[in-house]
């Protein structure tokens, strides 16, 4: 759909750049927040910076990355996403984004805060923020008739379920652990990349294929993505139920296979080839770290687990979930501040993509060398920040600045 077409209901007023649209000051804020996370995180873990107000300091790392980050990268998307899946569907902007992002801002405060003031303010904010959030875009998805895209739906409600179970659990009322909840939240919040990379793969590489002058249309068709997307799901719940198991080992290889499967997509083209091309490689590796977190926790499972299943996690971690966020945040930014995608493929970006594989095979390979786990941890950590450093010297500039091509938002 022609940016002109899509930005034809966007709201008279005149807002500030960087709550003219959605994704502005989402990536404003979680570039800079993803970085302080990780440092402060890898630096408390290795004992050189005590957090004496977080008590649960794994819990407080693992909820921030998942629903602290997860939110900016939800709302970015949705709050883009909308107007363009959903035609006549009115961008939100202004105060409305000023007030939503501001009670993130205060609902980190509170989760930070929870063990000094209790877990109920944070948990009342962050559960509303997440409604709030559902409630802004729940309209237009249930009211199209052909439910095109009802699955992020569903993805939105799943995880601010997981997110009240976790307090719950936090509060003392169910008996099952924080941590264990967590684990079942990454399975889905990778449902949702999934989901929400299907539909970046088909707008970022058309769009690439459509500059350099071919004819091909990439599909990302849904068998394969259906599949990982079940996979996942069934690790997930399998994982929570039977959690020693060695039948997981199988169900992680599947996983993992059906991962696999995706690439085809990518090579089911007889005049054009688009595995060399810059940025369409980045967004294949996507699926290959999902393929190697899966398939090194199948083997894990499968020899008796003689590595620790919390390192090799990373490479779901630090690998897929970190490439995808990376990934997403690049391709909004670059479209919707009115940029050609294809000649934005600067080698920066592949730089970025690199450092983040490399931080991923390094936290993970604390599993096989733990005398050398701190060190790797750090080094881990600093290396993962790095792309994201890029980004807000590269971007930033254009997220508080007028669309290059002269379109509002």
């Amino acid at each position: 759909m022609a940016a002109t077409e899509h930005y034809a209901y966007y709201p008279e007023g005149d807002f500030p750049q960087y709550l003219a649209y959605g994704f502005r000051p989402a990536f404003l804020l979680m570039a800079p927040y993803m970085v302080l996370s990780i440092l402060l995180w890898a630096f408390h873990y290795a004992g050189y910076i005590p957090l004496g107000f977080i008590r649960d300091g794994m819990s407080w790392h693992i909820y921030e990355m998942l629903f602290g980050v997860g939110f900016l990268g939800m709302a970015a998307f949705i709050f883009t996403g909308a107007p363009e899946l959903y035609p006549g569907t009115v961008p939100i902007v202004g105060n409305t984004l000023r007030n939503i992002f501001g009670l993130w801002i205060v609902g980190r405060v509170a989760f930070w805060a929870m063990d000094l003031i209790t877990p109920y303010p944070a948990a009342v904010i962050n559960i509303a923020l997440y409604a709030w959030m559902t409630l802004l875009v729940i309209k237009p998805i249930f009211q199209d008739p052909a439910k095109r895209h009802v699955s992020i739906a569903y993805g939105f409600v799943a995880v601010q379920a997981a997110q009240i179970w976790f307090y719950l659990a936090v509060f003392g009322w169910v008996r099952t652990t924080p941590l264990e909840i967590l684990k079942v939240s990454l399975g889905i919040f990778l449902v949702l990349i999934i989901l929400s990379i299907r539909r970046v793969n088909i707008e970022a590489v058309n769009e690439i294929l459509e500059h350099e002058g071919y004819e091909e249309i990439f599909f990302a068709r849904p068998p394969a993505y259906n599949l990982t997307i079940f996979m996942i799901a069934l690790f997930t719940a399998l994982e929570f139920f039977f959690p020693q198991n060695r039948a997981l080992g199988w169900i992680a290889l599947g996983t993992a296979s059906a991962s696999l499967a995706i690439l085809n997509d990518f090579i089911a083209y007889d005049e054009t080839n688009i595995l060399g091309k810059r940025l369409i490689r980045a967004l294949m590796t996507v699926p290959v770290l999902i393929a190697v977190g899966y398939g090194l926790i199948g083997y894990n499972y499968l020899a008796g687990q003689p590595y620790y299943n919390g390192d090799l996690l990373h490479m779901l971690t630090s690998g897929a979930w970190t490439l995808s966020f990376y990934l997403v945040i690049i391709v909004i930014t670059i479209v919707h501040t009115g940029r050609d995608i294809a000649k934005e493929r600067k080698t920066w970006i592949c730089i970025g993509v690199f450092l983040i594989i490399l931080a991923a095979c390094l936290r993970t390979a604390s599993a096989f060398y733990p005398t050398y786990a701190m060190t790797l941890d750090v080094v881990s950590a600093l290396v993962w920040s790095l792309p994201f450093l890029l980004y807000i010297k590269y971007t930033f500039k254009w997220l508080i600045s007028p669309r290059a091509d002269g379109i509002p938002g």
